[in-house]
């Protein structure tokens, strides 16, 4: 499987199980907290989960040239592969938008075994952290060897979801 498919087989098995009641902040940086479930290859009811912190910068206004400058540090080289992929297939021609940064901090990922189906494992972390009642909580569920694959997807989604809010108020202030 050529890493264009591996993307697309990530992509199509990334669930977002409990999404984030805040969307990124348009003046303000944003930290997310996020966990992210995987199942483990070899053994049956065995369940990885991954939970660190994503900080999302302010979103900036920028250009198109500007953007083929995207840094993603901390990630690996799959994470930077779909990047590339990303930006390739998603030029459409000059134009202005929003940049998001974000920076993954690595050396706050916990990792931990935990017994159980995906399913399970994903039920009671949600219970948990919906009692916690975060809003800036993440549980997502991905594929064990492209699970930061799965991270970016779902931030793509994310800003995705807050870009609207971000504009109108981008507006609002006069900048755009």
């Amino acid at each position: 499987m050529n890493f264009q498919d591996n993307f697309l087989y990530a992509l199509e098995n990334t669930k977002i199980i409990l999404l984030p009641r805040r969307i990124v902040s348009t003046f303000g940086t944003t930290l997310l907290h996020y966990y992210l479930v995987t199942e483990d290859l070899d053994k049956v009811d065995l369940c990885f989960v991954r939970e660190g912190k994503l900080e999302a910068e302010r979103p900036r206004i920028i250009t198109s040239p500007q953007f083929a400058k995207l840094s993603l540090e901390g990630f690996g080289k799959e994470a930077q592969e779909y990047a590339q992929w990303l930006l390739k297939n998603s030029q459409q021609g000059n134009v202005s938008f929003l940049r998001y940064g974000f920076l993954f901090k690595k050396d706050d990922l916990r990792f931990n075994e935990v017994k159980g189906s995906s399913e399970e494992v994903c039920n009671r972390l949600k219970e948990e952290l919906v009692k916690e009642g975060n809003p800036l909580s993440v549980l997502l569920k991905g594929e064990e060897e492209l699970w930061e694959v799965s991270l970016l997807k779902f931030l793509v989604d994310w800003v995705r979801m807050s870009m609207g809010k971000n504009i109108q108020d981008f507006r609002q202030e006069g900048f755009i």
